[in-house]
């Protein structure tokens, strides 16, 4: 019996060791529980579109800046700030800043590339297009984004259209303008009395635009539309042909189309 008793106590020394062992083991091997918080994006594009401001891109002849211009707006607001990406190559680019509002248009020039210390430059090729942010600083604030695309058309090509394929273009006038940007501006001018079934396309050259063009726009619905047209002045309307949710016209060349009921 005396014999046993050790016998006992070495074989409980023994088992309790390689549980201890075990379960360490067992603690080690267990995968933490991974917690991704999610990204906070603050709501955008919430306000009607009747509210929201009149903002173009346009593109500068030199095709390394382009001009991001706050016409109008109808919703008080003392500054803007911006955050413009776009693609360039294989490489995603921005450029973030900040307007001030004391009097429109107000118009910021933004440089597609980089710019050291000491002065010099270098520019971003096979620009794309991106996309435009805007959070807008008043008694109410409200933030807008929206698409924009950018066309180098060294090919003197003659069609174009949208980042969205909703909006198609066509003029043998256009083949004269070296850079173009479409761009599904958020808002549009004062002046448009009929309810807009489409986005708002704003269409810009590095040189005046002039001439016509078939132009095809999507709506959102099924129904008869108009095609209207703002050439910076006043609103103008056009001869529409509807199918389903397509309308088509001949156009002139203008800064603004957007389709209505």
């Amino acid at each position: 019996m005396k014999k046993l008793i050790p016998l006992m106590l070495a074989i409980l020394i023994i088992g309790g060791g390689i549980f201890i062992v075990f379960k360490s083991k067992s603690k080690s091997n267990t995968i933490p529980e991974i917690t991704q918080k999610k990204r906070i994006e603050e709501p955008t594009n919430v306000i009607a579109v009747s509210e929201r401001p009149y903002i173009q891109i346009t593109p500068n002849a030199d095709g390394h800046n382009l001009s991001l211009i706050v016409n109008e707006i109808k919703k008080d607001a003392t500054s803007v700030q911006y955050e413009l990406e776009y693609q360039a190559g294989s490489l995603l680019q921005g450029a973030f800043g900040k307007i001030e509002l004391n009097s429109l248009p107000a118009v910021e020039k933004i440089l597609l590339g980089s710019c050291s210390a000491g002065g010099a430059c270098s520019f971003h090729e096979d620009v794309q297009g991106g996309s435009l942010l805007t959070r807008f600083d008043g008694p109410e604030p409200y933030a807008l984004k929206s698409r924009w695309k950018y066309i180098d058309n060294a090919g003197s090509e003659t069609t174009f259209s949208s980042q969205d394929a909703k909006f198609q273009i066509d003029s043998k006038d256009l083949k004269k303008q070296r850079y173009l940007v479409i761009f599904n501006t958020a808002g549009y001018p004062d002046g448009l009395k009929r309810e807009p079934v489409s986005e708002i396309y704003s269409l810009t050259g590095s040189s005046k635009l002039s001439g016509t063009a078939n132009l095809t726009i999507r709506a959102q619905e099924e129904g008869e539309f108009i095609i209207m047209g703002f050439d910076g002045q006043q609103w103008h309307e056009f001869d529409t042909t509807t199918s389903a949710k397509m309308a088509s016209a001949e156009v002139k060349l203008m800064e603004l189309y957007v389709l209505v009921k």
